[in-house]
């Protein structure tokens, strides 16, 4: 079998769900050993999510009645795609879960920095040398000091992660990021500190976490708060959450309360690896509840925010999608 052949199978058997992890892993050496390896692996792929969009005349009539519901609610309800379909689908996810790339970048002192990067579709997992486990989400990179150990802890974050740090009161953890650090001793807790994100924030887990921005303010969260910025004036917004809710990503779901449709759009981009543009100011003040698997193709999705809210969208180019204001 040539190797042409031998990947297109395997790509053909990761889509219908049944491809070992031995499988896996060589697929995804494959589509990160070159541009194109990744472009026919989009392109076979995106195919097949667009054959999924006509599952059964049941999905049809479930949409109609999610359609009906938005039209009589705000904010609109982003329906929770929990109905039956195909095996292959149910199993189908975004994009390889697990990939991560892993360099090292050389600092002024010569000294060897590590970084881990998550590209946008994926979502992947790391364990530090002191124990401490770091699950980052997609298009996140994390890099961890030269002298890591157990006796200086020291990462900085681009993204989103959430971390299980190992206990150490003499020894604490910090998470850099460009607007604040988190400073703990043994906790569980999340960063979500994207760049072009109106809002960057912590959300702790357990135990305990000491927040300090740039501006030398000095936060302390307890378990179940998060602690919210926004990036344009840096002020804090402290609240109570449902931990659940927050770290749903970290299980493969995507749960959302009251959110602009601009981090909406961007959130999917990310989850997805697509690209979503519009046009009309209409969709900026549009406001989000619902929620989601990452199980559901990138078509399902826009199928489902085409139904539920006064958007239509169409095909631009590969994997490029434009949404379009359509009153209901």
């Amino acid at each position: 079998m040539n190797k042409t052949a031998d990947h297109e199978q395997l790509i053909a058997r990761y889509l219908n769900g049944n491809l070992s992890e031995e499988d896996n892993a060589r697929l995804f050496q494959w589509i990160h050993k070159s541009p194109e390896n990744k472009k026919q692996f989009l392109g076979l792929k995106d195919t097949w999510d667009a054959s999924l969009k006509t599952a059964s005349r049941e999905t049809e009539q479930l949409l109609k009645f999610y359609k009906r519901q938005a039209s009589q609610k705000q904010p609109r309800t982003f329906p929770s795609w929990v109905y039956g379909l195909s095996a292959a689908a149910i199993l189908l996810l975004g994009l390889l879960i697990g990939g991560i790339f892993h360099s090292g970048l050389t600092s002024g002192t010569k000294q060897q920095v590590e970084s881990f990067y998550v590209p946008q579709g994926s979502r992947s997992e790391l364990t530090l040398a002191d124990g401490t486990k770091v699950k980052l989400n997609a298009d996140s990179r994390l890099e961890v000091s030269p002298d890591y150990s157990t006796k200086k802890r020291l990462v900085r974050l681009t993204g989103e992660a959430y971390f299980e740090v190992q206990s150490d009161v003499k020894n604490p953890f910090t998470v850099q990021t460009d607007k604040f650090d988190v400073l703990v001793t043994g906790t569980k807790f999340n960063v979500s500190s994207h760049a072009e994100d109106r809002q960057i924030s912590t959300t702790l887990s357990e135990g305990c976490v000491q927040l300090r921005t740039n501006n030398k303010e000095v936060i302390l969260l307890k378990p179940g708060e998060k602690i919210s910025f926004d990036q344009r004036t840096m002020k804090p917004e402290l609240k109570k959450v449902r931990i659940e809710t927050e770290l749903a990503w970290v299980n493969g779901e995507f749960i959302f309360k009251e959110i602009l449709f601009s981090d909406l759009i961007k959130r999917l981009e990310r989850w997805y690896d697509v690209r979503l543009s519009y046009q009309s100011k209409d969709l900026e003040t549009m406001v989000y509840s619902g929620s989601f698997k990452n199980k559901e193709t990138i078509w399902q999705v826009l199928d489902a925010l085409k139904l539920t809210s006064p958007i239509d969208y169409k095909k631009k180019n590969f994997r490029e999608f434009e949404l379009i204001y359509k009153p209901m």
